[in-house]
């Protein structure tokens, strides 16, 4: 019993340090409630200017609660927080500019490292609206400031593709450099159409469990399946009074 008392202890020690790590969001603004600060763009920044017109040009973006507000044929569009937030989002007017950071977080622009160690299981996930129907935009994921392989994300188009918000994710493992910086930038380069806004921005990193704390875990739970199956193959001994009540009783 005291050896069953063991084995289970070391599995449980084993759960207990690979399951230590949580997922700690990561990034300062990702719901943009903070303003335009937090956050790095090689576009520029055109807050409202009082008459409606100041994301007509390619390459702008806001933070702002409606779309409508930076631009007349904009949708009307709340922020995907809601909730209670400040109901703030980043509304983009696409660059004919190719690989120009449409947003980024990390050491791009004098910014810090979001991740340092390797070895991280991460996952960054944001939210998209098309705010005119035509042209959407086709974003473009860059982790360390490269390029990632196949991950785009389209949003929709069209009247269907207006006041709704869809969500993307990617996940992935640090390398030997950690997560310096994560981006997006947009493969739509059309200068008419191609408008869209972002919300909230997230990037979750949890430690991948050392091999080592594998090894305890799985070194309990075979300990615990050898004791249970010797368990059951040792014959039950039956007190021998009970047997002698059984033969009376024959």
């Amino acid at each position: 019993m005291k050896s069953l008392f063991a084995t289970a202890a070391i599995a449980a020690a084993g759960f207990a340090i690979a399951g230590a790590a949580s997922a700690t969001e990561l990034l300062t603004n990702g719901n943009f409630d903070q303003g335009a600060t937090g956050f790095y763009s090689d576009y520029a920044y055109s807050p409202p200017n009082g008459q409606g017109n100041n994301l007509w040009p390619e390459g702008t973006y806001d933070v702002t609660t409606n779309p409508n507000l930076d631009h007349p044929l904009f949708a009307n569009l709340s922020d995907h927080t809601g909730g209670g937030s400040g109901g703030f989002m980043m509304v983009i007017n696409g660059s004919s500019q190719a690989d120009s950071i449409i947003w980024s977080e990390g050491d791009i622009g004098g910014g810090q490292a979001l991740i340092g160690a390797a070895n991280t299981a991460y996952t960054f996930s944001f939210w998209v609206a098309s705010v005119y129907p035509s042209s959407p935009a086709d974003l473009q994921l860059w982790v360390n400031g490269a390029k990632v392989d196949g991950a785009t994300f389209q949003a929709n188009g069209g009247q269907p593709g207006l006041n709704g918000w869809e969500n993307f994710t990617y996940s992935g493992v640090t390398g030997a450099n950690g997560l310096q910086s994560i981006s997006l930038s947009n493969l739509n380069l059309e200068p008419s159409g191609n408008d869209f806004a972002l919300d909230d921005m997230s990037l979750q990193g949890v430690a991948v469990p050392e091999p080592a704390s594998w090894a305890l875990m799985i070194m309990g739970l075979g300990g615990l399946g050898a004791m249970l199956r010797a368990n059951r193959r040792r014959p039950q001994l039956v007190p021998a009074l009970a047997v002698a009540r059984v033969r009376a009783r024959g």
